[in-house]
């Protein structure tokens, strides 16, 4: 997976400004059940993205620190940690892909939110992720990793626009997306168009690629990389695996 450009990081953060509150809820009671009371224990989100998850967790009083392989996408992460003000931690960032992690490790838990797990698209990228990030934890910490299901029939290709404001920027995004039921590989090809005030400024393609498992995938993916103690959760706002380093 490559980092995020910079037009691209800008409308997530309009479109996805907060994190969503049924999922948020439940990584923050399923961390703080396993961390105590004190959340002392240092806990890595390690494709943290612009820091939806992260700075609301930092405002709850976990450890938390960050990685993710796309500059832009920390940059604006680092903002919101700023603009939160005084907070009980200053996260670490780092600028790595989970498949590169190279953090202090010792950490007692990590949690991969919003399916971002299933951008390591490339058979050999999701293995050398886990096993990275293994070796960042501590024994017994805990893994938390919500993944997407592969689709039945369904039409595709398909292609959507949506259109991101805020004050004078607006950012419209193309995308079609195609999907190989064989591979289970969702591919997005996404145009991004940035106005401000009424001009365009600036335009930006990218191809995004998503590989989606089924439960019992998603459990060998992990047992081969040495996480143990696997339970698979379907929630209502998706599908999590929860595992032991």
């Amino acid at each position: 997976m490559e980092g995020y450009g910079d037009i691209c990081a800008q409308f997530y953060d309009l479109d996805k400004p907060y994190a969503p509150a049924l999922a948020l809820e439940w990584y923050s009671e399923a961390l703080g059940a396993h961390l105590g009371a004190g959340r002392d224990a240092g806990v890595l989100e390690p494709m943290c993205g612009s820091g939806r998850f992260l700075v609301d967790l930092l405002r709850r009083g976990f450890r938390v620190d960050g990685a993710d392989p796309s500059q832009p996408m920390l940059q604006r992460c680092r903002d919101k940690v700023a603009a939160a003000g005084t907070l009980p931690y200053q996260p670490r960032l780092f600028e790595q892909s989970m498949q590169a992690l190279d953090t202090p490790g010792g950490y007692a838990a990590a949690f991969i939110p919003s399916g971002s797990f299933c951008l390591l698209h490339d058979p050999a990228d999701a293995p050398a992720g886990l096993t990275r990030l293994h070796d960042q934890l501590e024994k017994g910490a805990l893994l938390l990793v919500e993944f997407e299901l592969p689709h039945s029939e369904i039409n595709w290709p398909g292609e959507a626009t949506r259109i991101a404001t805020r004050g004078g920027t607006q950012i419209r995004l193309v995308s079609r997306v195609t999907y190989d039921f064989a591979a289970q590989l969702e591919t997005y090809h996404n145009v991004y168009e940035l106005k401000q005030s009424g001009k365009v400024v600036g335009t930006e393609d990218e191809v995004i690629h998503l590989r989606c498992y089924a439960p019992d995938e998603m459990r060998s993916e992990l047992e081969a990389c040495g996480f143990g103690d696997i339970s698979i959760e379907h929630l209502d706002f998706g599908w999590v695996a929860r595992a032991r380093a």
